[in-house]
């Protein structure tokens, strides 16, 4: 967690008082060192196209596939050189040969269409389209479906470009030319002709299915949520649905809130039957923790928990889960963090506790049978740093160029893992002596089975990071568990604005199409009184709204426990993230527009029952989850995108 001057905003100097703390916080979100906002990677569709006339071939208008090209239709023009040029079937001077988009009346003409017929008969427009260039007689469709709008206009073609069969393609090309301008030019096309617009087309497959989705929630340690924003949080129609919330276990085995039984029942009756509580512990009794001076701490804070309190201290943490009725419960908040003090890049004193992969293996093995004694679900285990999860390396630089903090010495600063970083992290992190938890875990059978959840924040690098490939033990599900604006790295605010709304937007995009997370938790609903005024709740400190809180209900609110991501394929423009899901008949596309242009989008859905219609949920500098009140109509399996700039929307399909 970030306190206060971390993440906590005061993540805290806490005095305690029996069961509470007070904080003399310090925000966890500023412990946090190095959050670059760094995109997800948007791979670009390479789409190869016939560029001078269409596979023109001797005798038909053209070789085998008329002007196949590689994915349906060329992508600077719409048509290209001389689009299905034929000797005797419909030849064609200038088929959609056309920088506007592909509208051109000669592109392919009727007689070149069906003049080659079964050789050249596809030629119809090779990419480009014109008006009748991949019409029914001569685009010959059969052919175009194969490759996404071959003989119809799959690059901006005009008018009639493409008819039916060519146009429309589930399983890799595109919507059959646009209706005059290039406006839609093939799903998997993605040039734009003057017809406007960004054409670049996106594939909805129903049949890639990957993680489920457990829900997305908030935090309340040392923060306990007001009753006035139970509702506004938890109520899945009135509010934005969250359905997790996320408590904390004191060094004694106390709940940090006093009264957090109420506020448990609270919210799970606005939420309802979705609701799970889990909860995390931050450290142990200091008789139970070395300090050691290695982790450069105060005599209060940090440490690694001592071998002789293995198994007072797992007791304690499993009896808190069970007194609790938690679903799962962590076993360490954060062990690769230790308070630091206030200094960029640490970001105040609070509760902490460090562990190395090996301690976290030795550990895991002795309390996690003792929860799934008490059928608790056991979480391991929680890095602050994605990137701890599966490497040694530590997030940085900041925005002030410094790196994280790197309690444990690795010595290794990057934003990606890559084997150049890893080549400098120091020998003994590269033997379980660092973080790499996930790696460390895995090659230990027993440690893996003995946990359920992989548990990590997603603070520094504000970015998910894909599951190893040379991880080959049992995929288990990840759950990101805390996540806010915090201070010393990007998004730190305070800032109310839609430019963090789509920034955060961006971070959950990432975590459940990259990261493949199957929950997100954000940390508080408001910074701290007295603590650092930043972007760590979705309310400011003042008690102003954000627009974070909406983008985030952009998700939460539509994308309910039970649903399944599926892959989205085709997108070409790095300024959209869409992701997917399905359940309970609904088809949910979330898409983010984080460009300064307004953008256009086919998007086709495949690989299962196409819904009718879908409604737009948009959050922009103006709206808050506005629901639109004309759905737009899916036709033959697709459906046109209104994106505006800076926006989230929401598409339910039904």
């Amino acid at each position: 967690m970030r306190m206060l001057e971390g993440r906590l905003t005061p993540r805290c100097h806490l005095a305690q008082t029996s069961r509470m703390r007070t904080v003399n916080c310090v925000s966890e979100s500023a412990r946090r060192t190095c959050q670059l906002l760094v995109g997800p990677v948007v791979l670009a569709m390479v789409i190869t196209s016939c560029t001078n006339n269409g596979s023109s071939s001797g005798t038909g208008g053209s070789s085998s596939s008329g002007g196949s090209t590689a994915r349906g239709g060329s992508t600077g023009n719409g048509g290209s050189g001389q689009g299905g040029t034929t000797s005797n079937g419909g030849t064609t001077s200038n088929g959609g040969t056309t920088s506007a988009g592909g509208t051109t009346s000669a592109g392919g003409s009727q007689a070149g269409g069906s003049g080659g017929s079964a050789a050249g008969g596809k030629g119809g427009s090779a990419s480009g389209g014109s008006a009748a260039g991949g019409s029914a007689a001569g685009g010959n469709n059969a052919d175009a479906s194969a490759t996404g709008g071959n003989g119809g206009s799959a690059n901006g073609g005009s008018g009639a470009g493409g008819s039916n069969t060519g146009g429309i393609v589930t399983a890799s090309g595109g919507q059959a030319g646009a209706k005059t301008g290039g406006t839609s030019g093939g799903l998997d096309a993605g040039a734009s002709g003057a017809g406007g617009g960004n054409t670049t087309g996106v594939t909805v497959q129903l049949d890639g299915k990957h993680q489920t989705i457990q829900g997305f929630g908030i935090n309340d340690t040392w923060q306990p949520i007001p009753s006035a924003k139970v509702t506004p949080l938890f109520n899945p129609t009135s509010g934005i649905g969250l359905s997790i919330l996320r408590i904390g276990m004191a060094a004694d085995g106390s709940l940090y809130n006093s009264g957090e039984a109420s506020n448990i029942s609270a919210a799970k009756s606005a939420a309802g039957s979705d609701f799970k509580v889990i909860g995390s512990v931050w450290n142990a009794p200091s008789n139970c923790r070395d300090n050691n001076t290695r982790d450069k701490v105060k005599s209060d804070y940090g440490g690694h928990l001592m071998t002789s309190c293995y198994d007072s201290f797992s007791t304690s943490i499993a009896n808190f889960a069970s007194s609790n009725g938690l679903y799962a419960m962590g076993i360490a908040n954060e062990p690769d963090f230790v308070s630091c003090g206030s200094s960029d890049p640490c970001n105040g004193d609070y509760d902490t506790m460090a562990y190395t992969a090996n301690e976290m293996v030795a550990f895991v093995k002795v309390v996690g049978p003792k929860l799934k004694a008490k059928n608790v679900k056991v979480i391991a285990a929680e890095a602050s740093e994605w990137i701890h999860q599966w490497s040694n390396i530590s997030a940085g630089p900041s925005p002030s160029g410094k790196n994280s903090s790197d309690p444990l010495g690795c010595g290794c600063f990057g934003m990606t893992i890559d084997a150049a970083t890893t080549a400098k992290c120091a020998a003994k992190c590269a033997s379980g002596d660092g973080y790499d938890y996930g790696h460390v875990m895995a090659a230990d059978a027993t440690a893996w089975g003995a946990f359920d959840i992989i548990g990590l924040h997603q603070y520094d690098s504000q970015i998910g990071y894909a599951w190893p490939s040379d991880v080959t033990a049992a995929k288990k599900e990840i759950w990101q568990t805390e996540m806010s604006g915090v201070k010393w790295w990007p998004e730190v605010g305070p800032s109310s604005d839609i430019a963090n709304g789509v920034a955060v937007a961006g971070w959950i995009h990432s975590a459940l199409a990259v990261g493949d997370a199957s929950a997100w938790i954000w940390w508080w609903h408001a910074p701290m009184s007295g603590g650092t005024n930043d972007n760590e709740g979705l309310w400011l400190q003042s008690g102003t709204d954000t627009k974070r809180h909406y983008t985030l209900g952009n998700y939460s609110k539509f994308v309910r426990p039970g649903y399944v991501r599926v892959d989205v394929t085709g997108n070409s423009n790095a300024d959209l993230l869409i992701s997917a899901y399905t359940g309970s008949s609904n088809v949910v596309v979330v898409a983010i527009n984080k460009g300064t242009a307004d953008a256009t989008v086919p998007i086709a859905i495949a690989g299962g029952t196409a819904p009718a219609s879908c409604t737009p949920n948009v959050t922009s500098a103006t709206d808050d989850l506005k629901a639109g009140t004309t759905p737009v109509t899916v036709t033959g399996g697709a459906f046109s995108a209104s994106l505006p700039k800076a926006t989230v929307t929401t598409f339910v399909c039904k």
